[in-house]
């Protein structure tokens, strides 16, 4: 019985320190690859302009009869304010967040089978599947930062971003809800020695380009930062709550509406 139990005792003990090796494989084998977690800012090079993400779409880009035709249909939208998505809580969306309007902050968050990124502005979020993980075509549904799946080669994370919205608001690279995004994320280190993060991009769509448009940009570490709030949501729903308060006060009927608010917004401008 004694020998019994002792064999018993051992086998547990190998099993344990099994189980023990194959998880540090495991951890290994995801740590093999670079790590993105933390907060980045564009990289400036000195004496350069950091590109600002706003403005209209690049002079160079290979526009299709189409696109030429919805690029001037658009411009006509915007009225003398120059309206953009930002100006109404709306997320930029894919690819004008990871050109970084504005100049804020963004977040990476890794792990072994996704890659969250968050831009400060309105917390726009995109995440992006790395693992077997992956939701099923037909249940994706489009949206302005679109479905992202990645996976690496080498140090090198490679995603493709389908199930997009009609992009035609998107800054520098309008598209068409045909479109599809080729990403590439690597890092690297600068002549000084700074970590830099490289992103670049290749929007294919039939409906806007005569051949694939390419994006580049790099971003640097953000050292002792944080994303705060940024959600102009919240300001709209406070002035409705404030207009509300002053009905109440006044004896009247709680009534207020969102269409109130935007109307003593815009007597103020």
């Amino acid at each position: 019985m004694v020998i019994l139990q002792n064999m018993s005792a051992a086998s547990k003990i190998v099993m344990a320190a099994t189980a023990i090796l194959a998880s540090g494989a495991v951890a290994a084998a995801a740590s093999t690859h670079p790590d993105f977690t933390g907060l980045w800012k564009a990289y400036v090079v000195a004496g350069a302009q950091r590109a600002s993400g706003f403005g209209g779409p690049r002079a160079d880009l290979p526009l299709t009869e189409e696109g030429k035709r919805r690029v001037e249909e658009y411009k006509k939208l915007l009225g003398p304010e120059q309206a953009n998505p930002g100006a109404y809580c709306v997320d930029y969306g894919t690819p004008t967040v990871m050109e970084m309007p504005g100049g804020y902050p963004l977040e990476f968050i890794q792990k072994a089978d996704q890659l969250t990124i968050i831009y400060e502005v309105e917390n726009e979020t995109r995440r992006i599947y790395t693992g077997s993980r992956q939701l099923p075509v037909e249940k994706r549904i489009p949206s302005r930062g679109g479905y992202s799946q990645g996976h690496w080669e080498g140090d090198t994370l490679v995603v493709k971003t389908t199930d997009l919205l009609d992009g035609r608001d998107q800054g520098a690279h309008p598209h068409s809800d045909q479109a599809t995004i080729d990403e590439r994320f690597w890092l690297s280190k600068d002549k000084a020695g700074k970590s830099v993060l490289n992103y670049e991009a290749s929007i294919t769509d039939p409906v806007y380009y005569t051949a694939p448009v390419k994006i580049q940009r790099k971003y640097e570490p953000l050292q002792d930062g944080f994303i705060l709030p940024y959600r102009c949501p919240d300001d709209f729903w406070y002035s409705l709550l404030d207009l509300r308060t002053e009905q109440l006060k006044a004896g009247k009927p709680a009534n207020a509406r969102m269409s109130d608010v935007y109307k003593a917004r815009e007597a103020k401008e």
